[in-house]
């Protein structure tokens, strides 16, 4: 006899994978946008953290790894 899921069961799946993707928007946006402003005070300067946060969706793989370690490098005087 096949198993049938009822309706609350599909819903909660759907609700978790929302809750999943509003996670990762929501931390490319403010991470990716703090490593946007951070990399941009450091080499230039700052803009409004909105446009920071939509370059963030980009390049938040990117950009948020550089951040680090410009970071260290900045904290140990080496830059």
């Amino acid at each position: 006899m096949p198993s049938y899921r009822s309706k609350a069961e599909i819903d909660g799946e759907a609700c978790g994978t929302c809750l999943a993707y509003t996670l990762i928007f929501a931390f490319n946006f403010f991470v990716g946008g703090w490593s946007i402003n951070y990399l941009l005070s450091v080499f230039a300067h700052k803009i409004p953290f909105i446009w920071a946060g939509v370059i963030g969706f980009i390049t938040a793989e990117i950009s948020i790894p550089v951040a680090i370690v410009v970071a260290i490098l900045k904290f140990f005087a080496v830059i």
